[in-house]
């Protein structure tokens, strides 16, 4: 037997199955982060299209200098990232620097939120949230596509625009990190809507940013305002840091890009009957609404009619009131589909790739959301992951000479799937 620890939340799970490992291979836990500092500070120094930081400061003595940071939903090693860029700005110029947080359309972050993304950096820096319904959000311009770019004000006032973020795998933007941290970041909620309806577009795939609309999109919003330098970086499902890169927007975005595909991507031997994934744990399943971009990631490396089991604790439960109608309005793929392209709705995007994936995939989520939502949304329920493997798996397929019970299921488990991409082989 296989024994498997599966995050969930805050905690790990124990497994005892016979299953297939398909994380990828990864380095220990690094407790005392020393490489941490090391890379961002080697990435600051080395800038990638741009002069250092603390030349272009310098060459702006005068007005605000903005860093935009991830908001909740996201891992980014944001304290980390602070450390160097407060060490190459500079302490004279602290009462310059506002930390702007990218909410994009999520939930303004509760102060509990904000002491742990930033740290010690928290009482430190002033700190401003940005608001996608503001009124004094500026228009820069409009796309090709049509997306109307308003901007935070903030921002686009600023002497110095800098943008932090990690990259990461998305399932229609193709990548996180870059010029997500602008669109949809510090956008309007209209500019977010009209580029996030781009994903329809069956080139709006994770891992792919050559032909994807939505990315092509962000990329030409984040050029009407571009930023003056930014740091991106990637790290493992422990939270260590693999690299980091510092300099030009698309510089940064493309070689973290690169990297980040050869990182996350695992292609498999086949397809499996039975999935079990967890997002990775805590933030990265914090709500049904983050947790879904794992369910992307991985469905299909099942064949059709395969059981996805998601691993994902929801402590703060859907977390989007137009994820959770949109699931009770439209009840098959076909009907989400026809709305979402007439009636684009963010929140509402979510609910589309679910009935997706069930047209394809039998899917159970482990979690402490409702039992009765998800029962009427067509999902099986489980408390526990033990209960799910004996309620999805069981022992129901005999062996070839039919004389006893045998498991003969080919079955994965995936430890990290939000950060992993099964690509069937």
């Amino acid at each position: 037997m296989t024994k498997i620890q599966i995050p969930y939340g805050s905690i790990q799970i124990d497994l005892d199955i016979e299953a297939e490992q398909l994380d990828i291979e990864e380095g220990s836990r690094n407790e005392n982060n020393t490489k941490d500092s090391t890379v961002v500070r080697q990435a600051l120094r080395n800038p990638i299209g741009t002069k250092q930081l603390r030349e272009i400061v310098k060459m702006k003595e005068q007005g605000r200098i903005v860093i935009v940071v991830d908001d909740q939903t996201r891992a980014a090693p944001t304290e980390k990232m602070l450390d160097g860029l407060t060490e190459e700005i500079g302490e004279e110029h602290r009462d310059r620097i506002t930390l702007l947080v990218a909410c994009g359309t999520h939930e303004a972050p509760a102060e509990a939120d904000l002491q742990r993304i930033l740290g010690k950096y928290f009482d430190y820096y002033n700190i401003k949230i940005h608001d996608c319904d503001a009124r004094d959000l500026v228009h820069v311009g409009t796309t090709k596509r049509g997306t109307p770019v308003l901007l935070n004000r903030d921002y686009v006032d600023a002497c110095v625009k800098i943008l932090t973020g990690d990259i990461t795998l998305h399932y229609y933007a193709g990548f996180g990190g870059g010029r997500k941290s602008i669109l949809p970041g510090i956008s309007s909620r209209e500019a977010i809507k009209r580029n996030h309806a781009l994903l329809v577009d069956e080139h709006a795939v994770t891992a792919n940013i050559k032909t994807n609309p939505v990315h092509l999109d962000m990329s030409e919003a984040a050029s009407f305002a571009p930023p003056d330098f930014v740091l991106n970086t990637i790290a493992d499902s422990y939270g260590n840091l693999v690299d980091a890169y510092a300099g030009e927007l698309s510089s940064v975005f493309l070689k973290g890009a690169g990297v980040a595909e050869d990182m996350f991507c695992l292609e498999t031997d086949g397809l499996f009957d039975v999935l079990i994934v967890s997002t990775g744990g805590f933030p990265k399943d914090r709500n049904l609404y983050q947790a879904t971009k794992a369910i992307q990631n991985c469905y299909t490396a099942l064949v059709p009619g395969g059981k996805l089991i998601l691993v994902a604790e929801c402590r703060d439960g859907i977390g989007d009131r137009y994820f959770e109608e949109w699931m009770d309005k439209y009840r098959s793929f076909e009907s989400a589909e026809a709305a979402i392209k007439t009636d684009f709705v963010l929140g509402g995007h979510k609910a589309y790739y679910m009935r997706k994936t069930m047209e394809r995939v039998r899917l159970s989520i482990v979690s402490e959301l409702d039992s009765n939502t998800l029962t009427r949304w067509g999902l099986s329920p489980y408390t526990s992951v033990a209960e799910a493997i004996e309620g999805e798996i069981g022992y129901s397929k005999l062996d070839d000479a039919g004389a006893g019970i045998k498991n003969k299921l080919k079955i994965g488990i995936l430890r990290n799937g939000l950060d992993t991409l099964l690509v069937p082989g």
